[in-house]
């Protein structure tokens, strides 16, 4: 960006000169009548002659720095074309990444790679751990994402639904509830839908685990929030529920609900797990391209 402001800048400079030396011509050339003010060519011709060299100097410099940016723009392109989609393509590196999904932008973004105990690859789109970030949101922060990659986050729908629309990801939800008790649930096939489909929960594929199959409930619902109310019920989940999520009517688990709140349904529930009168103290949710 500040190479091709400069570069803007030098095409302004050249041309401001080239009118200045046509101007200079003119005057060389001018027949005086009258009382017209004569101009010595000597003085003209030093000046068109200073500004000349001055310009073939600036168009020396233009075409170097025109070099420099192509150069930088293939090298940009050539480490762009080297980012991963995803982390299932980097096993073996966990923490802060860099992905680039072609058909979501052509702008690279940070996610969260994480190895987990059954083993590595995955690309984390929620976490929650200490009630840091405040997710009774509306529908353009979920579509979008929020929090912080270093604490409490959800990655944003429009990024899960390219991540997940070509139907080879596969699920990993691992949970804990402030007693300390760990259980988890996986399922092996996870497709979120597009905006125009409301963000919808297309598929969980097949459930395994110790958490209990509490996503399956959602399974084909759209996405609901607080100021988009796309569920089954007569009232909006997301305000009954405190949170958002692919609710029916209303829900079996609720992974986006208020942190530490026990007042009935309005929790982070897994209702297997926590039932609707607790809630979990920690969740990830992950995905990473299917490996069977």
């Amino acid at each position: 960006m500040l190479l091709r402001s400069i570069f803007t800048i030098f095409l302004l400079y050249i041309s401001v000169l080239e009118c200045a030396g046509k101007s200079v011509q003119v005057d060389e050339n001018f027949e005086t009548s009258g009382n017209a003010i004569e101009t010595t060519s000597e003085n003209s011709g030093a000046s068109s002659q200073s500004q000349q060299l001055e310009l073939v100097a600036l168009r020396e410099q233009l075409n170097e720095m025109l070099a420099k940016l192509n150069e930088m723009n293939e090298k940009v392109g050539n480490l762009t074309s080297l980012l991963h989609n995803s982390c299932s393509e980097m096993p073996n590196r966990s923490g802060i990444q860099q992905i680039r999904i072609p058909e979501y932008s052509q702008q690279p973004f940070k996610v969260l790679c994480r190895k987990s105990k059954l083993s590595g690859g995955w690309t984390t789109v929620l976490v929650r751990k200490d009630g840091s970030v405040d997710f009774y949101r509306f529908w353009e922060h979920y579509k979008s994402g929020f929090g912080n990659l270093t604490g409490e986050f959800f990655i944003g729908l429009d990024k899960l639904h390219h991540l997940t629309k070509d139907g080879d990801q596969e699920l990993l939800i691992e949970m804990e509830d402030f007693e300390g008790d760990e259980r988890h649930a996986k399922y092996n096939e996870f497709v979120v839908g597009s905006e125009e489909e409301d963000y919808k929960l297309i598929t969980v594929g097949k459930y395994s685990g110790d958490a209990g199959d509490d996503l399956r409930y959602h399974e084909g619902e759209k996405f609901t929030t607080r100021d988009r109310d796309n569920d089954a019920s007569a009232d909006n989940c997301a305000e009954t529920s405190r949170g958002a999520w692919w609710y029916g009517d209303c829900h079996d688990s609720n992974l986006m609900g208020a942190y530490n709140e026990t007042q009935y349904a309005k929790g982070i529930n897994w209702v297997e797990f926590t039932s609707r009168d607790s809630s979990l103290k920690a969740v990830r949710m992950m995905i990473r391209t299917k490996t069977d």
